[in-house]
């Protein structure tokens, strides 16, 4: 049996989940062993059989099931989420459910404008008469991994559009939720999937590394960049395909037009929701120099007035970190940065009397964008506040991070905006808010730089979950084409005319070349039949 901590105890046959907000147990779940998972992953090759042998219109309906049920059950659902990993109760509704909802009817609505075989129109007349087609069919077994921060709507948004698009998915939650896990896994089989087709191992890393290893199609895999990367190489050595939803150090520009009262709050909430455990997170904010001392003042009131407590407590703001690791961490990073030179403004300390994990919002004046500490992710309450002179500058600091995931800027100015927006090494860019984005569905969700790799949600997202196959339909069985065998005097006569027609540059080359097209390809072009010798 395993309690919270920051390493992972040896196998047990049972994984127990603890309340972070007081250390007490919440519940336990069978933990698989690591020589276990290929045999889930054979169990959902034969329920990929199954699945994907269904119309679109009955996965649709099995899907679409979700909503109802997840309707009936959300007080239910929000509270295990907020004793299991610490978020408040309120918030687990706000960031959890309320936009797994909307995911689950956007890709519903969506699916046939997706999954159905696209049609794709070829340019070059000689080939008018055919119809071609992107067929998206499904990829077979997908590895999805999902961290603990959110735990509800991040597997959500993978395993809905997996299973729409006829797949079978093997999933393995963070060992920080797998209560939370296992209640997606009721909601999807209480719906109508398929027990085979919807695999759930529990386990610490062992386990998620024997599912990369596994025969399953690809993976999907959300957490921090360095696991990422061992995933990714890992992955490599038999060529599968991943998804890597990575880390992030989001930066917010304030310009010196922006309304102060409006950024304040919004980076107050981007900085300290889900006490800072978001990869999209904002952690270092760049103030005009003009008005950062406005700025703080309005900020630093505000953070004053965040109320800390049990998630399950009215009106808390801030809960407890999820675990151990980000408790320390977040304490380290504290101690390195002032260390360091930075001014703490707020916050800073533990706070015991409430429990082993709360942590008080900290903010943290860094002097100058020209000396900055290099910025690991924090995944705490902590934000970096920094005074900057110019855009160039802002625009320096902003991009001087290994990651790229999200970015906002805080202006009265679209045009300026827009010059930010090109700036910025970022795969999200929002303007007047933050964070809020990775709960838009139809928004194609990547990351650069350190990151990510690939697509989650909108269009994209789903494309990840397909194999694409190109189907081309000639309606002339009997036709010889003039390109076959043999070739003669005439191919290239006939080519060279049809290359002049088709694509030179000058109007009169291309009338010129009309009576040799003519002549050589005529025929085929105006009825499918070619003007030449056959062999």
């Amino acid at each position: 049996m395993h309690k919270r901590t920051s390493a992972a105890p040896e196998f047990s046959g049972t994984l127990e989940s603890f309340d972070p907000a007081t250390d007490e147990l919440v519940g336990k779940v069978r933990e698989a062993a690591p020589e276990d998972v290929e045999e889930h992953v054979r169990i959902a090759w034969k329920g990929f059989e199954e699945w994907s042998a269904r119309l679109l219109d009955q996965r649709k309906r099995v899907l679409a099931g979700l909503s109802p049920l997840i309707l009936a059950q959300a007080e239910d659902i929000a509270a295990l989420i907020t004793r299991e990993m610490g978020k408040p109760y309120a918030e687990a509704f706000t960031a959890e459910l309320e936009p797994t909802l909307d995911l689950i009817a956007y890709y519903v609505r969506k699916a046939h404008k997706f999954l159905d075989p696209q049609p794709v129109r070829l340019q070059n007349p000689m080939f008018w008469r055919r119809r071609n087609v992107n067929r998206l069919e499904p990829m077979g077994v997908l590895a999805i991994i999902t961290p603990w921060n959110w735990p509800f709507l991040i597997p959500m948004g993978q395993i809905v559009p997996a299973l729409l698009a006829g797949n079978a998915v093997v999933f393995k939650p963070s060992e920080h939720t797998p209560l939370v896990g296992a209640r997606i896994r009721s909601l999807l089989l209480e719906a109508g999937v398929p027990e085979a087709a919807f695999q759930v191992v529990h386990g610490f890393g062992e386990a998620g590394k024997a599912l990369v290893g596994s025969s399953v199609s690809k993976v999907f895999f959300t957490g921090s960049t360095r696991v990422g990367e061992l995933v990714m190489q890992q992955a490599a050595r038999d060529l599968k395909r991943v998804v890597l939803e990575l880390g992030g150090n989001d930066p917010a520009i304030v310009c010196a037009d922006a309304d102060l009262e409006n950024a304040s709050s919004g980076i107050l909430w981007g900085g300290f929701n889900n006490c800072g455990q978001n990869c999209n997170g904002v952690e270092r904010v760049y103030v005009h120099e003009s008005v950062i001392e406005p700025f703080l003042q309005r900020f630093l009131a505000k953070v004053g007035k965040l109320r800390l407590g049990r998630g399950m407590e009215p009106n808390v703001d801030i809960g407890p970190l999820a675990n151990l690791a980000q408790f320390e961490k977040t304490q380290k990073i504290v101690r390195e940065a002032l260390g360091g030179g930075a001014e703490l403004l707020a916050g800073g300390k533990p706070v015991p009397e409430l429990g082993p994990l709360f942590f008080q919002p900290t903010v943290l004046k860094w002097p100058s964008t020209q000396a900055e500490p290099e910025g690991e992710e924090i995944f705490g309450p902590v934000v970096f506040v920094t005074p900057f002179a110019t855009k160039e500058e802002a625009l320096r600091a902003a991009n001087r991070s290994k990651y790229g995931l999200t970015a906002s800027l805080w202006t009265q100015d679209m045009r300026k905006a827009e010059e930010f927006i090109q700036g910025l090494d970022a795969g999200t860019v929002l303007i007047n808010d933050c964070v809020v984005s990775f709960g838009f569905p139809e928004a194609a969700w990547t990351g650069w730089k350190k990151s990510g790799v690939g697509w989650v949600h909108g269009e994209k997202g789903l494309d990840e979950m397909v194999r694409f196959k190109f189907a081309t339909y000639e309606p002339q069985s009997h036709s010889q084409k003039f390109w076959w065998f043999p070739y003669g005097p005439s191919t290239m006569e006939g080519m060279r005319a049809a290359m002049q027609f088709l694509f030179a540059r000058s109007p009169w080359q291309r009338l010129k070349a009309v009576p040799a097209t003519l002549k050589h390809l005529g025929s085929y072009l105006l009825f499918n039949r070619p003007h030449r010798e056959k062999l």
